[in-house]
């Protein structure tokens, strides 16, 4: 196995013209070796295919060509355990307002397919820094206590990366 979290070799995104737009290049043959245990900061300026590039890796966005390799599986042959082994938090707030942070948690585990034995809502409630508002809507939480629970949305599944 890979001592590699992410490996992506000759990954190019490029988006399909429209009736008012030309064809746009977002990445062009990115190589990127991302080891197991490391801390990664992805920076650049607008526009440069970092978002792309993260919802590549999320199975969100179909690259054009090349390879992504997430904790060993493949994306193009084995693209769930891919994307069951990174947890991504958004950069926009996408909550729903009735729902209690406890609720959200154990829903997007649901989504993940995660058993009901095998959640662990007041683990990733206590870890974030919400117990104390488990069963308050998420409407009621400041902006930094709702970017905590994005962070806990995902980790529901117990993420690799």
């Amino acid at each position: 196995m890979s001592q590699n979290a992410i490996e992506l070799r000759g990954l190019k995104k490029t988006y399909a013209a429209t009736k008012k737009t030309e064809a746009k290049t977002a990445l062009s043959g990115i190589d990127l070796d991302i080891p197991r245990g490391a801390i990664f900061g992805l920076l650049g300026p607008n526009g440069a295919g970092k978002s792309t590039l993260i919802n590549i890796l999320a199975g969100l966005v179909k690259k054009s060509a090349g390879s992504v390799n997430i904790w060993g599986f493949d994306q193009d042959e084995n693209p769930r355990q891919s994307r069951a082994s990174i947890g991504v938090m958004p950069q926009e707030l996408n909550l729903d307002p009735f729902f209690t942070p406890g609720a959200s948690l154990d829903m997007q585990a649901g989504l993940y397919g995660v058993p009901k034995a095998m959640r662990k809502t007041d683990e990733i409630l206590r870890l974030i820094g919400l117990e104390d508002k488990a069963n308050s809507y998420a409407r009621s939480l400041s902006g930094g206590m709702r970017r905590r629970l994005l962070l806990g949305k995902a980790l529901v599944h117990s993420p690799q990366i």
